[in-house]
């Protein structure tokens, strides 16, 4: 029994880092700001197609779908490790201020 709740705490721990590490980096920004950047040759080529008349289709000028593959477990997954964050950051925080003050005193 002690093995198996040990599995699934450092489960969750890994998890949790790992997204933070994700969330920390950036990772889901910058995923979501490259669905939306174009190159130059899209956009010159974006430009040559209305100088042409063409019918512009924006799925033409992209150069990869993103898809999106978050579900509700890895959304709750990810909640929930924002909130362990929270509340290892304050335990911390009150740790060294703890430590801080008994040396200051």
């Amino acid at each position: 029994m002690k093995k198996v709740l040990l599995v699934i705490i450092l489960s969750f721990f890994t998890f949790f880092v790992i997204l933070m590490v994700a969330e920390s980096q950036g990772y889901y920004k910058t995923r979501s700001e490259k669905a939306k950047e174009l190159t130059e040759e899209q956009i010159k080529e974006f430009e040559k197609d209305i100088d042409l008349g063409r019918d512009i289709d924006v799925k033409k000028y992209v150069l990869y779908e993103d898809k999106d593959y978050t579900n509700k477990l890895s959304n709750t997954v990810y909640k929930i490790s924002l909130k362990l964050e929270s509340i290892f950051d304050k335990t911390i925080k009150l740790i060294f201020n703890g430590a801080a003050s008994a040396v200051n005193d």
